[in-house]
């Protein structure tokens, strides 16, 4: 992926998540310490976020951080379904192990 397609990516993502939140542009800068313009900059793939408002940024979405850059394509899509056959052919004993090891990393996070 190119540096370029990623922050069109990461803006898309951003918008979206904002918009899931209820949060306008004034809302998400003013939690962030930015101005509104740097919002809409991100968002619109003008100037990268730097890493230090990652943090910041899913905080006032009330996200973990990796979903920020949880960007679904059709790449992914078809990624997904492989994963759903993957499960289905699994047994019930590796699919409680598989379980387990995803509720114990919750906890972690």
């Amino acid at each position: 992926m190119k540096v370029r397609d990623f922050y069109k990516k990461f803006g898309k993502r951003l918008k979206e998540l904002r918009l899931q939140a209820n949060m306008s542009q004034e809302d998400l800068a003013e939690h962030v310490g930015v101005s509104t313009k740097t919002v809409s900059y991100w968002e619109n793939a003008h100037n990268p976020v730097t890493l230090n408002k990652i943090p910041l940024i899913a905080n006032a979405l009330n996200i973990p951080v990796y979903k920020l850059f949880v960007f679904l394509d059709v790449e992914e899509k078809q990624a997904d379904k492989d994963y759903v056959r993957l499960l289905q052919a699994k047994t019930g004993q590796e699919l409680e192990t598989l379980f387990n090891v995803i509720k114990n990393f919750q906890k972690i996070n």
